[in-house]
């Protein structure tokens, strides 16, 4: 199971890279757009459409941040190779038939045909599990589920 926790961060890391180089890529793309309404500009119109553009800009330049926060979280919490004795940050749980990476909260990924949901410890369902053993139980979805694996 070591190999799949392995493989779950990995899968994380290939996907927070490649939506590192998408940002990135339209980043230059709006950059490119205030050039040329720079060059093309007309009054109100041209005030107002690159606010909108300045806007569109910031909003991508904090989903890289994000990003880069999230990459150096995942790659920081790879380091930990010992399975820890209670569910703690960059813990692999199987809940039920579900598994969850306490890590960083960007969703749900596929590995080897399962599906991985990423979470905070923060997040209801992480502060439910931090601190629990294998076999604990905690109420999740309406019932009572237990913890059936911990990596």
């Amino acid at each position: 199971m070591k190999e799949l926790k392995a493989k779950v961060y990995q899968t994380a890391i290939d996907q927070l890279k490649q939506k590192e180089k998408l940002l990135a890529e339209e980043r230059k793309n709006i950059i490119e757009s205030i050039l040329e309404e720079e060059k093309n500009s007309a009054g109100d119109k041209y005030e107002t459409s690159r606010e909108m553009i300045t806007q569109d800009l910031n909003s991508i330049e904090k989903q890289i941040n994000q990003c880069k926060f999230d990459l150096e979280e995942i790659y920081r919490l790879n380091t930990i190779k010992e399975t820890p004795p209670t569910v703690q940050e960059g813990a692999l749980v199987k809940l039920g038939n579900d598994w969850f990476l306490l890590a960083v909260s960007i969703g749900q990924i596929a590995v080897d045909g399962s599906k991985v949901f990423l979470l905070s410890k923060n997040s209801p369902l992480g502060e439910l599990l931090v601190g629990k053993k294998k076999k604990d139980q905690v109420n999740f979805r309406g019932k009572m589920q237990m913890i059936e694996e911990l990596f």
